[in-house]
């Protein structure tokens, strides 16, 4: 499988934020889809994403087991320097500037040369809060084309991801929403997935 380099937007909701994300969200699946997403696009291409806390570990223990820092790349924010995980230094790491010393600004401006950043084959979003459906409309404002997968089984922002695209999107494509709908053998529907895109199909 061919594939070109795949952007993972992913959080794990917290109970002292917005409880619409954390009513669906389910931490065991956002785990286990995190660690299957990356387990089937590091052998085969580069995975990029947004140093956040709760994923970053994830992504530092698929990436010792496969030795593939090297296909990493991660983007982080200045603004939260201060709150920077250890072994950092592991990372292939990448620094976006503090605008006007706030936090949206800063983050928009991260994910703005992170979505820039590669040509990507597809997206992907898991559980998440608000910057994760921040991070999804900026990948569709910004490169449309882009194949989009949120997956419903994690709840919180992806759910509500999904059901925003079943609702848009035209029925060709309803088997594969269909399946990011159900499916929690995350390995076998993410390689699926990959090479329908590495084959031309897209959602």
């Amino acid at each position: 499988m061919t594939i070109g380099p795949v952007f993972l937007s992913a959080s794990v909701p917290d109970p002292l934020r917005d409880p619409k994300y954390f009513e669906t969200g389910d931490t065991i699946a956002i785990r286990d889809a995190a660690i299957a997403l990356l387990t089937v696009v590091l052998p085969r291409t580069k995975l990029v994403f947004g140093g956040h806390p709760a994923i970053t570990p994830m992504v530092k223990w698929v990436a010792d087991e496969l030795g593939a820092f090297d296909r990493i790349r991660m983007f982080q924010s200045k603004f939260f320097r201060d709150k920077y995980l250890g072994d950092l230094a592991r990372f292939r790491y990448e620094e976006t500037e503090i605008v006007q010393n706030d936090r949206d600004k800063s983050l928009l401006a991260m994910r703005t040369q992170m979505i820039h950043s590669e040509n990507f084959s597809a997206a992907f979003f898991i559980g998440g809060m608000d910057g994760v459906e921040r991070e999804y409309d900026l990948m569709t404002q910004l490169k449309p084309d882009v194949p989009r997968f949120p997956v419903y089984t994690t709840g919180a922002a992806a759910r509500l991801l999904w059901t925003r695209q079943w609702d848009a999107v035209p029925r060709i494509h309803a088997a594969e929403l269909g399946e990011l709908r159900v499916k929690t053998n995350y390995v076998a529907l993410f390689t699926s997935l990959l090479e329908g895109v590495a084959g031309g199909q897209r959602i």
